[in-house]
């Protein structure tokens, strides 16, 4: 979902700065591209160091956090260019399409409900649904098993290299949009193929990568 149905890392990013500072956290590292992708449950360790996420707990540190890029991002929501007409495709063509999120159940709702395309989603996992994040395949694994799939029938399409992992790992083939990665970075980590948006992809592209 995050920077593959919207370009919306840098209010992620901008989110984290700004209730670490408001809160009076130190952060350990910069937040950076190292974090696409992961868990929330993962980041805050990363960021704040286990000491700080004892004290306070990871449900109040997501909740609150989530909540700051929620109100930074809600009147901003917009679709990468050419994603509408692929998922309008997908509908006509009876291509069932999920979204595996590491964003939790709120976030999730906020973009379907934001993008309008509650009719053009068939499942969805979020973060809130899953013990492991990406780079562990169990998000993946949940979707296609929520429409139905095996894993060798579906396609990822991710923007992060934790992500690409995942679904390497899940089975499946991956396809990479670059909003925040390098085509050279995502088709190392194992995406068959890389665009800009979605204004040239098509479902015959997608399904001649399942033959």
């Amino acid at each position: 979902m995050d920077g593959t149905l919207v370009d919306n890392l840098a209010y992620h990013f901008l989110a984290f700065e700004e209730y670490t500072k408001r809160e009076g956290f130190t952060l350990l590292e910069p937040v950076s591209l190292k974090i696409n992708g992961m868990h929330s449950n993962d980041i805050f360790p990363l960021l704040l160091g286990d000491e700080v996420v004892a004290k306070y707990g990871l449900d109040r540190l997501n909740r609150e956090k989530e909540e700051v890029y929620r109100d930074m991002y809600r009147s901003k929501i917009a679709p990468i260019a050419g994603l509408m007409e692929l998922l309008q495709a997908a509908k006509k063509a009876g291509v069932k399409c999920a979204i595996g999120s590491s964003g939790c159940r709120e976030n999730v709702e906020m973009i379907v409900e934001g993008l309008g395309i509650a009719d053009l989603i068939d499942a969805s996992i979020s973060g809130s649904d899953v013990t492991h994040g990406k780079p562990h395949p169990e998000i993946f694994i949940k979707a296609y098993e929520a429409l139905g799939l095996k894993a060798e029938e579906c396609v990822v399409v991710e923007d992060a290299v934790n992500g690409i992992v995942a679904g390497v790992a899940a089975g499946c083939k991956c396809i990479a949009v670059t909003t925040t990665a390098s085509a050279e970075t995502l088709s190392e980590a194992g995406a068959s193929m890389c665009f800009a948006d979605y204004s040239t992809v098509t479902i015959e592209q997608i399904n001649e990568l399942l033959k």
